[in-house]
């Protein structure tokens, strides 16, 4: 009654070991496989679980990308990018719509300062931007930085679409956020509740 999901997940009924987590069937989109009893995930050093995540009606909307923070005078021709554990990476490539000049802005997260970073590069080296002017420049890093800005905000909505309560308290643990849920009506919030940011379900956070 054992069975193999691919590389990283186990169908043997083996309880929990070290690295390894146990997700109840209740969490699988399409319903329990025949002939399994329980399923488990690797979970590496500095990883955690996300549980109790759904699907809910399968469709939603969002917010498009606004083309007021378009670049005049640049297209947006190409991109090669990537999700890194879901921080985008990679470049945009854009050209001069007077000149043919193509200006490639990196993405990639600076981990020291911990924000998302977007260097004017080279088209084709590994080295600045050197042909264009320093408005010219910042037109087209604002263009990428809102197009990444969309990318990040639809994802990031697309995750609280399909989070549970569960899955949301195992996200801010994993945020470094794992702070006690105050309901709205907790004597602790008494003259805080305008600053206090509210949770998924309406009810604030506190330490």
């Amino acid at each position: 009654m054992d069975g193999e999901t691919g590389d990283g997940w186990n169908g043997h009924d083996q309880g929990r070991s070290s690295g390894v987590a146990r997700i109840p069937f209740a969490y699988l989109r399409d319903g329990i496989p025949t002939d399994l009893r329980a399923l488990y995930a690797k979970v590496q050093d500095g990883q955690a679980l996300i549980p109790g995540l759904k699907m809910g009606l399968g469709a939603l909307t969002v917010q498009r990308w606004d083309p007021t923070y378009a670049a005049g005078g640049w297209t947006f021709y190409g991109a090669d990018l990537t999700l890194d554990q879901g921080r985008p990476f990679g470049s945009m490539f854009y050209r001069n719509d007077a000149d043919e000049r193509v200006l490639r802005v990196g993405v990639k997260w600076h981990p020291p300062v911990q924000q998302l970073e977007f260097p004017a590069l080279h088209p084709s080296k590994p080295e600045l931007a050197s042909d264009c002017t320093v408005e010219e420049v910042a037109a087209v890093v604002l263009d990428a930085r809102s197009r990444i800005g969309t990318l990040v905000a639809v994802n990031a909505q697309i995750g609280s679409f399909v989070a549970t309560e569960e899955s949301e308290n195992a996200i801010l643990d994993a945020s470094g956020l794992g702070l006690e849920r105050l309901s709205e009506d907790d004597p602790r919030l008494n003259g805080r509740g305008s600053c206090r940011p509210s949770g998924p379900d309406g009810g604030g956070a506190d330490g």
